[in-house]
């Protein structure tokens, strides 16, 4: 039930568009902001690290990020959403150190790739333990080769051989 709510709230939040979209963030490094959600887009502006800036807008990867007056396109690995105690600066030095101790990041920017996890909070985090019995179980839902070449071959695939490319 809890499931089909969270669904149904997600698809809610999805119609309503920019009225809930916004949340507090702060980037993780300086930035370049660009005008649409591509890489090689022109840029737009940039902003130093630790800027306070409102999320607008989530696209696949990137974030609309508007602050100091400026508005972009930003990857979403370099603003951290909210506003908690990992805002206050990265760091260096012994500070770079606890703070690895701390969050797990290393690097004088802490960047770390949060993707996967977004939606935990940090006790969650901080107490998330290893479930050996549920690698177990996937382990149960691992295809056999004889399995998957029946598959491939259902759908129309081909066996090819692939040369090995030559090391540089």
């Amino acid at each position: 039930m809890k499931l089909l709510q969270s669904f149904v709230f997600s698809i809610g939040l999805a119609a309503l568009g920019a009225a809930f979209a916004k949340e507090a963030g702060t980037t993780r490094t300086a930035v370049d902001l660009m005008a649409t959600p591509y890489r090689d887009a022109a840029q737009a502006g940039q902003l130093p690290s630790n800027t306070s800036v409102v999320i607008l807008e989530r696209r696949g990867g990137w974030l609309k990020i508007s602050g100091k007056n400026k508005t972009g396109w930003v990857r979403l690995h370099q603003v951290r959403s909210g506003e908690g105690p990992e805002a206050k600066g990265s760091g260096e030095g012994l500070e770079m150190l606890k703070n690895v101790g701390k969050t797990g990041r290393s690097g004088s920017s802490g960047i770390v790739a949060t993707t996967g996890i977004r939606g935990l909070s940090a006790e969650e985090l901080k107490s998330a333990k290893p479930n050996p019995k549920a690698v177990e179980a996937l382990a149960g839902h691992r295809a056999n080769d004889a399995t998957v070449r029946d598959y491939a071959r259902q759908a129309g695939l081909k066996d090819t051989d692939v040369p090995y490319l030559n090391k540089p």
